[in-house]
């Protein structure tokens, strides 16, 4: 009967250090679960600021060029229409020339043969 306690205290003892172990080995694998479901939470929210990044780059790279287009369109229609205004003027002045020199020699033919041929002005 003396041993019997002791013997309880041991088991006791026995017991409690494998309830212990037993546990802190299950805790321990919690924590390593919770711990490498948090990387994987992280590592997932890292890869989609990542592409969200990249999206944002890639639509305002496509924006950019977009605009150069643009300008470079409306750069060529401001040319092509400054061209345009350039040959019309080159083409009036030709005709006002060609126009001026024409009333102006048939101004002059006209006097000349009226002015040869009028009586008065024969002698001239």
């Amino acid at each position: 009967m003396t041993y019997f306690p002791i013997c309880l205290f041991i088991i006791f003892i026995v017991y409690w250090r494998l309830f212990i172990t037993h546990f802190l080995s299950v805790n321990i694998i919690i924590i390593i679960i919770i711990i490498i479901i948090i990387i994987i939470i992280i590592i997932i929210i890292i890869i989609i600021i990542i592409t969200i990044i990249i999206i944002i780059i890639i639509i305002i790279i496509i924006i950019i060029t977009i605009t150069i287009i643009i300008i470079i369109i409306i750069i060529i229609i401001i040319i092509i229409i400054i061209i345009i205004i350039i040959i019309v003027i080159i083409i009036i002045i030709i005709i006002v020339i060609i126009v001026v020199v024409v009333v102006v020699v048939v101004v002059v033919v006209d006097v000349v043969l009226f002015c040869w041929h009028h009586p008065y002005y024969k002698y001239l």
